[in-house]
């Protein structure tokens, strides 16, 4: 299974990190403790930190045991190839050429919140992950505190499924495991909501111009 290492969107260029970045990572949400409260790893107290997650990072993709994207502006923006923040998909299944089933994870810094910027990140990934052959299902665990992350999930469509009690570690929240919603996305339907988009985006025209 291969990931696109480029994903363009109208406002984002993702692509993968580099070990160039471990000051941008640093400074914009690595060691930002309200961008990682909802994560499983505490903040870098040092670029050090940062360029050892890199590293990992830059493994996990030529293992294929992850994919990772950073999220940075396209060209020609001032701020362009500037990391703010990263997405990934995990193979939920080994060896990660035969996967259908992956896992979501997300952050973002905090200077970025706001502009649907997250939302337009994830949905490329979805796509790229379901535009892929053999992928049937995407999901994200989700802590049940987190409510802006619940309402970015279903408002790229994905849906919640139910609750896992004790599914999830988030050490700058509480020692012990929390409580996670379990939110999935199929093919099938995310198929659906791409042929229903035309029609959406049509009504939407409709309402604005009858405003």
């Amino acid at each position: 299974m291969d990931m696109p290492r480029y994903i363009d969107t109208p406002r984002l260029h993702l692509r993968d990190l580099r070990p160039g970045d471990a000051q941008d990572v640093f400074v914009s949400y690595a060691s930002d403790q309200q961008v990682l409260r909802y994560l499983g790893w505490w903040p870098h107290l040092s670029i050090d930190d940062s360029r050892r997650h890199i590293g990992h990072e830059i493994h996990r993709w030529l293992k294929k045991s992850a994919w990772v994207w950073a999220l940075t502006r396209p060209r020609p923006n001032p701020k362009a190839d500037r990391v703010f923040g990263q997405v990934e998909l995990l193979p939920m299944s080994y060896p990660s050429e035969q996967a259908h089933h992956l896992r979501l994870g997300y952050l973002m810094a905090s200077s970025h919140w706001g502009q649907g910027l997250m939302s337009e990140a994830v949905e490329a990934v979805l796509a790229a992950a379901f535009k892929t052959p053999g992928v049937w299902r995407v999901d994200a665990l989700c802590d049940v505190a987190n409510a802006n992350s619940v309402a970015l999930l279903e408002r790229v469509g994905m849906v919640r499924e139910g609750c896992m009690r004790r599914a999830v570690l988030h050490p700058n929240v509480a020692d012990t495991p929390r409580d996670a919603w379990v939110y999935g996305l199929s093919r099938d339907a995310w198929i659906r909501l791409q042929q229903a988009a035309p029609a959406n985006s049509a009504d939407l025209a409709c309402a604005e111009r009858n405003r």
